[in-house]
């Protein structure tokens, strides 16, 4: 497979983003357990359309299919928040996760984050190992959606001081 185009999204994207959001984060929720919420799932087209217009979107496609997308927001003059990150579990794994994420690091660098932060399942160890091997690290964990989270950080700028408060109450 040639290497997807990673580019940001459009308001054209949001029935695709929809898709390949809801099937990850279904995983997700198995992962968990059937019976947690994960807000994730119940999002609407207005809820994403309101993302591309505010924070920003990042989606990989090829040959005109959407396979995954990323999203992150500015919280604050030096820390970047990720959220609903997901890849068409259907793809495999040919990097495209890491495309994208690479693409948000970059532009949020590009922003002035000083640091970049989101939150994933503790016990999802695929998940876990996963942000390790790309450098975050656990600052802290929550229970507050049902769950254990834990919130990766990565510091963009060694030595840089940042407040990652916003992203806690995330």
């Amino acid at each position: 497979m040639p290497t997807p185009a990673i580019r940001k999204a459009a308001p054209a994207d949001v029935t695709e983003i929809k898709r390949v959001t809801k099937a990850a984060f279904t995983l997700y929720q198995n992962e968990l357990n059937p019976n947690v919420k994960v807000d994730a799932l119940s999002e609407s087209d207005a809820d994403i359309l309101a993302d591309i217009a505010k924070h920003t979107v990042f989606v990989a496609e090829d040959a005109g299919r959407l396979l995954g997308a990323i999203r992150y927001a500015m919280l604050n003059s030096g820390v970047a928040y990720v959220y609903r990150f997901a890849v068409d579990h259907g793809v495999g794994y040919i990097g495209l996760g890491s495309d994208l994420l690479k693409a948000a690091i970059a532009d949020a660098q590009a922003r002035g984050a000083k640091a970049i932060t989101l939150y994933t399942n503790a016990k999802y160890f695929t998940l876990a190992r996963y942000y390790y091997g790309k450098e975050f690290f656990v600052h802290s964990t929550d229970h507050s959606k049902g769950y254990i989270r834990a919130l990766f950080v990565k510091e963009l700028i060694d030595g840089a001081e940042y407040d990652i408060t916003p992203a806690i109450k995330k």
